[in-house]
């Protein structure tokens, strides 16, 4: 497992496809954690929404990478069912996101809906992590080569982290 930071693993070169992913990973499993604290804690506080809608965005952006350059390649290499499960994955995780851009953010079904999203963000995370990566780090795939391909990619979004950071930031500066 890589030790880098994931803007070290994103601005770096030399981060490989499975480094680049797992720190994207990493980012979108804080914005699902933040969106739980939310659920636990407070109900209907209009940060939770931001956060939500910073994870859905997220998600759309891991998943078209996965999809475009990830997937493809992984196919080659693989048995297909193990790619199929992370494309499921990606299909209920749009379907979930589809429901919670209809519901109001202050109904319950939407907090309901952003727990399940967050289940399902998790759920596929280790899916990748303990069952493609593994394999596909043993095959005859060239990882670095695909990471600069994830990389440039990556570089023409913005990260939606700064947007938590930021809310964090002012919560702070708030209670003092």
């Amino acid at each position: 497992m890589s030790t880098a930071t994931p803007s070290a693993a994103r601005g770096s070169p030399c981060a490989d496809a499975l480094e680049m992913l797992s720190m994207g990973h990493e980012q979108t499993r804080a914005l699902a954690d933040e969106c739980r604290r939310f659920s636990r804690h407070v109900s209907g506080d209009p940060a939770m929404q931001e956060v939500a809608e910073a994870l859905c965005r997220a998600i759309h952006r891991m998943a078209a990478l996965e999809e475009e350059l990830f997937f493809p390649a992984a196919r080659a290499v693989l048995e297909s069912s193990l790619v199929d499960l992370a494309e499921l994955e990606h299909a209920t995780a749009r379907q979930i996101i589809r429901q919670l851009q209809q519901a109001q953010p202050c109904e319950a079904r939407y907090e309901a809906l952003v727990i399940a999203l967050t289940d399902c963000v998790e759920r596929h995370a280790r899916h990748e992590q303990a069952q493609l990566f593994p394999r596909l780090r043993e095959s005859c795939l060239d990882m670095s080569t695909l990471g600069e391909q994830l990389n440039e990619r990556l570089s023409e979004h913005q990260d939606d982290l700064f947007v938590v950071e930021e809310r964090r930031r002012r919560e702070r500066a708030a209670a003092h």
